[in-house]
């Protein structure tokens, strides 16, 4: 896989800092454990002014090289990717396809071909054409939204090949992960949106916050990584490692520090 040389400037285990990554050392230091319990990372690139868009109003309008790359791995190492509506109707989301070195990295790790998309949605407004992927072979889509939609909205989704669930009057976020775990889904990567994304904090969801800092300023009003009201109180986290890369790019994961979380090593 050709990539921009990404370099490992902090590391909490004691790995050695100021070195260059070789594509295995990559991997190891981006995928799940392999133990079967859910675990959710989510994944934002965001400007150096805080926006998580560009000026065309896209997160790829700031995306540089490195982080395409750190994108793709890691859907590479999901079992399904999690989307708000919203941000999968602006960004044109559809079924997940993969690049040849992803589907060999997953085959190296056992996991199945494709990751799922699995779109959370309170209105189940969405294009059908989301069920094919933009070109090639891609994985299932399972939309997750709330009980009492009309046949006719549901419909056109099915009948395209998408899996519906349902899951009552209120959309209980903690339960339909479980059961996405329980699926044989227990790698979980939401790329968003803002709002989806404080929803998962505020429910204490996300293990890890997957951060990139592009090295740009857009000014404007741009989306921040979370929207709607303000927490409880602040979440803490805790730097498990740091890599920049060769554009300029900074990527760092952050491990949630609430009582009771799983975490990742």
């Amino acid at each position: 896989m050709t990539r921009p040389a990404l370099q490992l400037i902090f590391d909490r285990t004691g790995r050695a800092a100021g070195v260059d990554l070789d594509d295995a050392a990559l991997v190891e230091l981006y995928r799940y454990p392999d133990d079967g319990r859910r675990r959710l990372r989510t994944n934002f690139i965001s400007s150096l002014d805080g926006s998580v868009q560009g000026t065309d109003g896209r997160s790829g309008g700031i995306a540089t090289a490195s982080d395409q790359h750190v994108f793709a791995l890691h859907r590479a190492l999901a079992d399904a990717v999690v989307v708000g509506a919203s941000t999968a109707r602006s960004e044109g989301y559809r079924a997940v396809d993969l690049q040849p070195w992803q589907r060999e990295l997953r085959a190296s790790l056992g996991l199945a071909p494709f990751p799922a998309l699995v779109v959370v949605t309170a209105s189940a407004r969405l294009d059908p054409a989301m069920a094919t992927p933009a070109e090639g072979d891609g994985g299932p889509v399972l939309v997750l939204t709330t009980s009492g939609k009309a046949d006719a909205d549901l419909g056109p989704l099915r009948d395209a090949g998408i899996e519906v669930r349902e899951e009552g009057e209120e959309l209980d976020l903690g339960a339909a992960l479980d059961r996405l775990a329980g699926a044989g889904w227990p790698r979980l990567l939401c790329e968003g949106g803002p709002g989806l994304h404080r929803a998962l904090l505020a429910a204490g969801l996300v293990d890890e916050l997957s951060l990139t800092l592009a090295p740009v300023v857009v000014g404007g009003q741009g989306l921040r990584s979370t929207s709607g009201a303000a927490l409880d109180g602040a979440l803490p986290f805790e730097l498990a490692f740091a890599l920049h890369g060769a554009d300029g790019t900074l990527f760092t994961s952050y491990r949630a520090r609430t009582a009771g979380a799983p975490s990742l090593p």
